[in-house]
């Protein structure tokens, strides 16, 4: 057997021992030749091809010598005449680059397949792809010989564009199955044969990010930049960039919000696998998962994604997001963007996650699938954001072009052991019972209540949940005795709720007329409620909760009771048969609002954790409040809510929130002018306030002015008014207009002082100190700052005192006193980090950053910028983030970074601008002046510098550096 080995290294064996003794590698050449070519040659040819430097009589006669040579090393695999030589194919033998070639031939297919191909066809290209261990004669060749060369040649390009299209069709078969880890192997294997590939960089940048290796991604793309580089002199592409700009902003992002399961999910292995296999494949943009109310799409939902939150698959992460709660179209966007921290309105809202790749699940839509505005937005979402994928569970489709459906059934209901509505009922029921050990009429009955529910696991879940109270076959008899409730009359219950109404409207009857009472009240509560709020909104016992908790009409966890949103549903139907939703929405709006108050001004930890835990309840007592029209009660709740937000560093959501209940009292009453000048102007202002944490200055700005036209001519509002115009205060300092600032902050704070406003007096007194800073008076500013500081640590408010601090790190940091600064970022950063205070903690970050960089530590002040700069984007906070990208800039500045510091400008400078900050803005004009002097353009450096500093919005701080940085180096 003769094995002949030409893809790699060259080898040649027989029976198993390697065929040594060349003697010459014109003879080696001939044999491989004829071995590859499989038909008889001519001598003359072959001698003229291998010898072309010599005449006619010279080629013949080494042709002899090296036929003489091949018959005492291979003598049986050469056949002869006197006028050819061929190899002799009828001997047993192997060569591999024919296997190769062949293989391939039969696998041509599966190369046009336009879906994915099978595993079984998948292995099959594995198999051709192994067989190509490397270029075809690799290291082989004949000196000065061009026929040979040539022919070599011609041959390693077909070899390696059939291996290259074999690859190419592997790894878009492993992507689609998300077969991530496999593929990078076959990536690899691709660069080995052109390493200059742009392509395949990007291909294995992008599959080490769907692995999970987002950092070995980005580092492979510096690879691929170096490459470029120094082979070729060239950049990456822009495809190629932006595609490492989405793994560094995925990089930063938390991976997923995803509930942990309460129990192993029964019955859907093979749904599972098949839903997990659509939402890895780029074709499927949106899948619904479509199936009657409680038949368990959002459990298959989240085991999917489950099973995708190890993976890199979605760049950016994945994202729960129930719509259960909502009766609206026009809410999604809303809800969209506090749930993934973006922008609003909604154009602002696509161009944002326009880069972004993510699985959404999108629970419970069917309420607004009739709304034309729900279709609109979600076919807005997969036009303009390539990256997205929709996942969806509604009871009916979504009609849009896109939608790839896959129907939810029951559970079967035969009497397997495994995987069936069965299983699903022990499982509760043991929950329910541990010690339960059914008889054999038990598991007969259990089998018929599974068969007469279809299946529907939370009808067999209800089911299950009787067991304490009635035997199985009870339960499977009652059942059987209400089969026509399975196809519900009631006019108010839709038709879509019926088949899942009969289990609802069985529950229902086991109760008493108070319990069944309690139960459509406490059906308004949203996302849970304790024992008081029950009592006080559907006048419930403990005892009531015990009962309802027990026929599993009401789950309890840590203190707390959950309804089911389906039984929700179905509570909220009887209890507009009672004809109480007026009063108990009242009662509800009233117990949470009460809980509101409840906690002081809702700043201090106990308060915020109070707030978070009834959240749901509190937005809707909050919606209700504004929709009646409740002025007092909107009073009462706002600075509290704002508070709350502010100090969560929830900026987007509180915004959403006071936006939308602004929007409400105006339709509720009318007009903006009947609701009263105070509330209205608190309103405008604290709106506007978080408008300025977000960096939107222009909508902020337009909002103050609106509050202080509400409030003009009205007397005894001092306080009100010296909000207003200290929030004013911002815009004016941001613009550069620092002269009107520091009017404007002392204004608010005399006003402040007149009616002893302690929070008026403390808000004045330190943004004149930023202003004072600003303009170079950095005695005044330590003395506000301090004074300040003082103030917020006499009042019990260690956030305040905390940015205080920071506020006097930087101080200390323009001064050149970088210990001082130093002490004080550590300071504040230690307070940010107890009270979890996101939005300080970013800010301290930064400017401990630009500490570091002066200080000469660029690794750790790049750290710090790097940090701050996550954060502030995941509080999308433009102004925060054009602040952490200056820095990092001038970081990249000291470091000789400079293709680093533009791109970190090219992002700032116009974030800035967007955010109307003139100030930042020509503070990052001011690193591009340090870089034009560092790159040695120096009369382009003292230009700008002298632009900026004829420039009154430029701080003292920066011109200072401009002048001894620039002009006097």
């Amino acid at each position: 057997m003769l094995t002949i080995n030409l893809l790699g290294e060259v080898s040649i064996w027989q029976d198993g021992e390697l065929v040594t003794g060349w003697q010459s590698r014109t003879a080696e050449a001939l044999f491989i030749y004829l071995a590859c070519t499989q038909r008889p040659l001519p001598r003359t040819t072959l001698a003229e091809f291998l010898w072309q430097e010599r005449d006619s009589q010279q080629s013949a006669s080494n042709l002899r010598v090296a036929l003489t040579l091949l018959r005492k090393l291979v003598g049986a695999y050469i056949t002869t005449t006197r006028t050819t030589i061929r190899f002799n194919s009828e001997m047993p033998h192997q060569i591999d680059a024919l296997t190769f070639s062949q293989t391939a031939a039969t696998l041509e297919p599966l190369l046009n397949q336009p879906q994915p191909n099978s595993p079984a066809a998948i292995a099959q290209l594995e198999t051709a792809v192994g067989l190509y261990r490397g270029s075809f004669l690799a290291g082989f060749g004949l000196r000065d010989n061009y026929a040979f060369e040539e022919w070599l040649l011609l041959q390693q390009e077909q070899y390696q564009h059939t291996a290259v299209r074999l690859l190419r069709r592997l790894l878009q078969d492993l992507t689609a199955t998300g077969q991530n880890s496999r593929a990078l192997h076959y990536a690899d294997q691709l660069l080995a044969i052109n390493p200059l590939n742009e392509t395949a960089h990007q291909q294995k940048m992008l599959l080490l990010a769907r692995d999970g290796q987002l950092t070995a991604a980005l580092a492979h793309y510096q690879t691929c930049y170096k490459l470029l580089q120094e082979e070729l002199g060239i950049l990456p592409a822009p495809e190629t960039s932006t595609l490492a700009d989405r793994i560094r902003h995925a990089s930063q992002t938390p991976r997923h919000n995803l509930p942990p399961a309460p129990a192993p999910l029964v019955g859907r292995t093979q749904q599972v696998a098949e839903l997990v296999s659509h939402l890895t494949n780029p074709t499927c943009r949106l899948i619904t998962l479509v199936g009657s109310g409680g038949v368990g799409k959002t459990r298959l939902a989240l085991e999917a994604a489950r099973q995708l939150r190890p993976t890199g698959y979605f760049l950016n992460g994945l994202r729960f997001i129930s719509l259960a709660e909502l009766t609206e179209a026009q809410a999604i966007p809303p809800l969209l963007a506090a749930e993934l921290g973006l922008p609003l309105p909604t154009p602002k809202l696509l161009a944002a996650l326009a880069p972004q790749e993510w699985l959404l699940v999108l629970d419970n839509v069917e309420q607004l699938v009739d709304d034309p505005a729900t279709a609109d937005f979600l076919a807005q979402l997969l036009a303009h954001c390539p990256h997205l994928t929709l996942l969806v569970t509604s009871r009916q489709r979504l009609h849009l072009r896109e939608e790839q459906l896959l129907e939810v059934r029951g559970l079967p209901t035969t009497a397997a052991p495994e995987g069936t509505a069965a299983t699903l009922f022990y499982q509760v029921a043991r929950q329910t019972q541990p010690d339960f050990a059914p008889t054999p009429a038990d598991e007969a009955a259990i089998l018929d209540i599974c068969q007469t529910l279809e299946g529907l696991p939370l009808g067999i879940e209800l089911a299950a949940g009787w067991l304490r109270h009635i035997p199985c076959p009870t339960i499977a008899a009652e059942l059987h005795h209400s089969l026509d409730l399975l196809t519900s009359s009631l006019r108010n219950v839709p038709a879509r709720h019926r088949s899942i109404t009969a289990v609802f409207d069985h529950s229902w009857a086991l109760l008493t007329p108070h319990q069944q009472a309690v139960l459509a009240r406490l059906a308004l509560c949203h996302g849970g409620f304790t024992q008081p709020a029950a009592q006080a909104i559907a006048r419930a016992t403990r005892a009531d909760l015990v009962t309802l908790a027990e026929q599993s009409l009401l789950q309890q966890e840590a203190g707390r009771y959950n309804l089911h949103p389906l039984l929700r549903q179905y509570g909220l139907g009887r209890l507009a048969e009672l004809g109480e939703s007026e009063a108990i929405g009242r009662a509800h709006a009233l117990h949470f609002a009460a809980v509101l108050a409840g906690v002081g001004n809702g700043k201090n930890d106990p308060a915020r954790a109070t707030i978070k835990a009834d959240l749901p309840n509190l937005r809707a007592a909050w919606l209700w409040a504004a929709q009646a029209g409740e002025m007092a009660l909107l009073g009462q709740m706002l600075p509290i809510w704002h508070n709350f937000f502010s100090i969560e560093s929830r900026f987007v959501e509180g915004l959403a929130l006071l936006e939308a209940g602004w929007e409400r009292l105006v339709t509720a009453v009318g007009g903006a002018t009947a609701i009263p000048p105070t509330l209205a102007a608190d309103w405008l202002g604290r709106m506007a306030r978080t408008h300025l944490h977000l960096g939107q200055i222009p909508p902020a700005t337009a909002l103050l002015g609106q509050g202080l036209a509400v409030l003009d001519g009205l007397a005894g509002e001092e306080s009100r008014r010296g909000t207003l115009i200290g929030y004013q205060a911002i815009p004016a300092f941001y613009g550069g207009d620092f002269a009107r600032a520091i009017a404007l902050a002392e204004q608010s704070l005399a006003l402040a002082t007149a009616v002893d406003d302690e929070e008026g007096r403390l808000f004045a007194t330190s943004f004149l100190g930023s202003c004072h800073k600003a303009v170079g008076n950095y005695g005044a500013a330590t003395a506000a700052f301090t004074q300040a500081a003082d103030l917020y640590q006499s009042v019990g408010d260690e956030l305040g005192r905390g940015m205080m601090l920071n506020n006097l790190g930087n101080v200390a940091q323009a001064v050149g006193d970088f210990a001082t600064a130093q002490a004080h970022y550590l300071a504040c950063t230690a307070i940010f980090q107890t009270h979890q205070h996101t939005y300080g903690a970013a800010t301290a970050l930064a400017n401990a950053g630009r500490l570091a960089n002066k200080l000469g530590d660029g690794a750790q002040a790049k750290r710090l910028l790097q940090e701050s700069l996550s954060l502030k984007r995941e509080l999308r906070d433009g102004r925060g983030t054009a602040v952490a990208l200056i820095g990092l800039a001038d970081t990249a500045v000291a470091e000789g970074d400079f293709a680093a510091v533009r791109t970190y400008l090219r992002k700032a400078i116009p974030l800035a601008t967007q955010a109307g900050d003139v100030k930042l803005t020509l503070e990052g004009q001011a690193v591009e002046v340090a870089l034009a002097h560092a790159e040695g353009r120096h009369e382009a450096a003292h230009t700008l510098a002298a632009e900026l500093l004829a420039n009154p919005a430029l701080s003292q701080e920066v011109r200072e550096r401009l002048v001894m940085g620039v002009l006097f180096r």
